[in-house]
């Protein structure tokens, strides 16, 4: 059963990944990002960032897709990590049944517009977000289960 499913360029890191994972009891994380996939330094530094008894997976975003479209996961209670809106927006169209996710970090860069504390985003990623919108994805700002959810669907 998928728990959450969040936007993070950081992908696995500290005190967020541990305050999820304790709120939601996740025990299965896929880190679905095509950079990391194809990376034995970040997989293996994604490896050390996971936390204990939780199982990991780096996969594509097709990889992920099949694992959860399959039904192996059902069981499990499931946090999906995602670097960038475009692999996200791909992962919603891929896996039925998606209807939030959570925009914990996205990077200031160039030309991009704030959003949230935390959440920067070009026009390709407000593309990207207006088509999850069009969607019926609920999509909150929200960087630790204690904050309170701002609505992203209202600004983009």
């Amino acid at each position: 059963m998928i728990k959450l499913v969040r936007i993070d360029y950081r992908l696995l890191h500290g005190q967020v990944v541990f305050a999820w994972t304790r709120a939601l009891d996740i025990d299965y994380i896929i880190v679905a990002d095509k950079k990391a996939a194809s990376d034995p330094f970040v997989t293996m530094s994604l490896n050390l960032a996971k936390p204990a008894g939780v199982t990991l997976d780096i996969a594509t975003v097709d990889q992920a897709a099949a694992k959860l479209n399959s039904g192996k996961l059902d069981h499990k209670k499931v946090m999906i990590v995602l670097g960038n809106t475009r692999e996200t927006l791909e992962l919603v169209e891929k896996v039925p049944g998606i209807d939030a996710v959570n925009f914990g970090g996205i990077a200031q860069k160039e030309g991009a517009q704030q959003f949230g504390k935390a959440i920067y985003l070009t026009s390709d990623e407000i593309a990207d977000s207006r088509q999850m919108k069009e969607r019926g994805i609920r999509m909150e700002m929200r960087q630790v289960p204690a904050h309170s959810a701002e609505l992203l669907n209202e600004k983009v």
